[in-house]
C-alpha cells in the first residue's frame, strides 16, 4: 500500500512539472503568431514591420516562415535605404534641395550607420539653404539677414563661405560709417568712401548713391571762393640768422642721430639744405642717413605698413607714392609682393574715384602689371579684406 501511494505521488509531481513548459511553449508561439500578424498591418512603418517579423522568429526560431519574413524584409529594408541614400546624395551634389530633403527622410530609421548618414545629409541641406539665404540677402542689400543666416550656420565649409560675406557687411558698414565723418569736413573723402560702398553693394543700405549725389551738388552750390588775399613779401633773414638757425638745426640733427631718431635727423638736414643749399656737412649727412635708413629692413618694414594704411583711408595718392618710394631700392623691397599688390590697388581705386562711372574703361595697364608682378613675388593677399572689385581684377590676372 505503502508503495503505491509513493508511486502515484511520483507520477503526480511529474506531471505538474511538464505543465509550465507546455504553457510557455503555447504561450511563445502564440506571441510570435501575434508579432506576426501585427506585423502584416504595419507596411506605413517598415523599420517597426521588421523588427516585430524579427521578433517573432526570435520567439519561434524553428518556424520558417517567421525567420524567412524577418530576413526577406529586412533585406529589402536595407537595400531600399541604401538606395534612397545615394538617391539622396546625388541630388545634394546637383544642388536639388528640396529633392534631397524629402528623399533623405524617406531613410529609415532601422540600420544606425544609414540613418545617421541620412541625418548628416539633412544637417548639410539645412546648412545649404542658410548659405543661400546669406547669398540672396547680400544681392538684395539685407544685411540683417546676411548676419542672421550666417549665425545659423552650423556647418565649416558653409560657415566659412558665410564668412566672406559677414566680412562684406562690416567693411561696408565702415565705409559708410567713415563717410558720415569726413560728410562736413571732407565731403570728397567721404564721396571716396561712399564709392567704395556703392562698388561693393550697389544695393546696400545707406543710399550711397544719393548722397554722392546730395554731397557733390552741395560742393558746387557753394559760392565763388572770395579773391585771394595778396601774398606777403617774404621776410628774408639776415645771414646772421641764417647762421643761427643753421647751427641749431645742425645740433638737432646731431642729437637726434645719437637717439637713433633717423628720420628726424634727415628732416633736419634737409632743412639746413634749404637755408643753405650748399652745406656740405648736412648734404653727406643726409646721403648717409637716407643709404642707412634705405639699408634697415626694419624701416622699410614701416614704411611699407604705412603706405598700406594709407591705402586704407583711401589716401589713394599718397599710398601709391609712398609704395613706388619703397619699391625703388631691391635691398629694402623684401615684401615686394604686397608692395606691388597694394601699388595695383591705389591705382584702380584712384582710377575709379577720378573717371565718372559711365567712362571708366577698367583698370589701367599699369595697374595689371603691378599686379602681375605682385604673383610673380607669389604675394596672395587676405581675401576677406579686400573689396570684390579689386579680387575681380585680381583674379583676372595671371603671371
Amino acid at each position: 500500500m505503502s508503495l503505491r501511494l509513493s508511486i502515484c505521488v511520483f507520477y503526480l509531481l511529474l506531471s505538474s512539472a511538464a505543465m509550465p513548459a507546455q504553457d510557455s511553449s503555447a504561450n511563445a508561439k502564440q506571441q510570435a503568431k501575434d508579432l506576426a500578424d501585427k506585423a502584416r498591418g504595419e507596411g506605413s512603418d517598415r523599420a517597426k514591420q521588421v523588427q516585430d517579423y524579427c521578433a517573432a522568429a526570435q520567439l519561434q526560431p524553428k518556424e520558417k516562415k517567421y525567420v524567412d519574413a524577418c530576413n526577406s524584409y529586412r533585406e529589402g529594408l536595407i537595400n531600399d535605404d541604401q538606395a534612397w541614400l545615394a538617391s539622396a546624395i546625388a541630388l545634394y551634389k546637383s544642388h536639388d534641395l528640396d529633392k534631397a530633403e524629402s528623399t533623405a527622410k524617406l531613410v529609415t530609421s532601422y540600420d544606425q550607420k544609414l540613418s545617421g548618414q541620412a541625418r548628416f545629409l539633412l544637417d548639410l541641406i539645412k546648412n545649404e539653404r542658410l548659405l543661400n539665404q546669406v547669398k540672396a540677402a547680400w544681392a538684395k542689400g539685407d544685411f540683417n539677414t546676411v548676419l542672421s543666416s550666417a549665425q545659423a550656420i552650423t556647418s565649416a565649409d558653409s560657415k566659412a563661405a558665410a564668412t566672406v560675406f559677414v566680412n562684406n557687411v562690416a567693411q561696408y558698414n565702415g565705409y559708410i560709417d567713415q563717410a558720415e565723418k569726413l560728410a562736413q569736413t571732407n565731403p570728397q573723402g567721404a564721396i571716396a568712401q561712399l564709392t567704395l560702398a556703392q562698388n561693393l553693394n550697389p544695393n546696400g543700405p545707406g543710399n550711397p548713391a544719393g548722397r554722392i549725389a546730395e554731397l557733390q551738388k552741395a560742393m558746387q552750390t557753394k559760392s565763388a571762393p572770395p579773391p585771394p588775399a595778396p601774398t606777403p613779401k617774404p621776410v628774408v633773414d639776415s645771414a646772421a640768422e641764417i647762421a643761427r638757425k643753421v647751427a641749431k638745426l645742425m645740433n638737432d640733427a646731431r642729437d637726434a642721430e645719437k637717439q637713433g631718431k633717423l628720420p628726424d635727423a634727415l628732416n633736419d638736414y634737409a632743412m639746413v639744405l634749404k637755408l643753405q643749399p650748399g652745406n656740405k656737412d648736412a648734404q653727406s649727412n643726409s646721403d648717409r642717413i637716407g643709404q642707412a635708413i634705405r639699408s634697415d629692413p626694419a624701416a622699410a618694414r614701416n614704411e611699407l605698413a604705412t603706405a598700406i594704411r594709407t591705402f586704407y583711408i583711401s589716401q589713394f595718392d599718397q599710398a601709391e607714392s609712398a609704395l613706388r618710394d619703397y619699391l625703388k631700392s631691391a635691398q629694402t623691397a623684401q615684401n615686394s609682393g604686397a608692395a606691388y599688390f597694394y601699388l595695383g590697388a591705389a591705382l584702380l581705386e584712384e582710377s575709379m574715384l577720378t573717371t565718372p562711372r559711365a567712362q571708366w574703361q577698367g583698370p589701367s595697364e599699369e595697374a595689371y602689371t603691378a599686379f602681375k608682378q605682385a604673383r610673380k613675388a607669389s604675394y596672395n593677399p587676405v581675401r576677406k579684406y579686400v573689396s570684390p572689385v579689386l579680387l575681380k581684377v585680381w583674379d583676372s590676372t595671371t603671371q
